[in-house]
């Protein structure tokens, strides 16, 4: 059994993946907040990568991972309105928020990752330590 072709695996890096990207890019808007005419940037991953395995049903596992590997993470400009006189449409709050909350999607990302590897190497060692 190779690892790399664990559904739940690939699943959880193209996760890691996106989530990265969204931290670098919501601490990009934050760092941005003073620059006028800035335009915030939003990352999405989740429905595109929804929309690759809906129908996964009666399909292989490496077709699977293949439709996970082949799922896109876009950045996008936001198309919120600006309050601002200078353009700049950041929302420090929501930018804070949307901060802390990736960072707690990826801890847990990162724990089942590990929890994963961790049953993976309980199997190898039939159970002892």
């Amino acid at each position: 059994m190779k690892v790399d072709n664990s559904v739940n695996l690939n699943l959880l890096n193209k996760t890691l993946d996106g989530l990265w990207l969204r931290q670098q890019t919501t601490m990009e808007n934050i760092a941005n907040y003073s620059t006028p005419g800035y335009k915030s940037k939003i990352v999405d991953f989740e429905s595109l990568l929804s929309a690759n395995l809906k129908n996964i049903y009666g399909k292989t596992s490496f077709d699977i991972n293949e439709q996970i590997r082949s799922s896109k993470v876009i950045i996008e400009e936001s198309d919120d309105l600006s309050m601002r006189l200078d353009g700049n449409n950041v929302d420090l709050e929501k930018e804070n928020l949307q901060l802390a909350k990736t960072q707690l999607q990826y801890m847990y990302t990162i724990t089942e990752i590990n929890s994963y590897f961790s049953k993976l190497q309980s199997v190898i060692s039939e159970g002892k330590k």
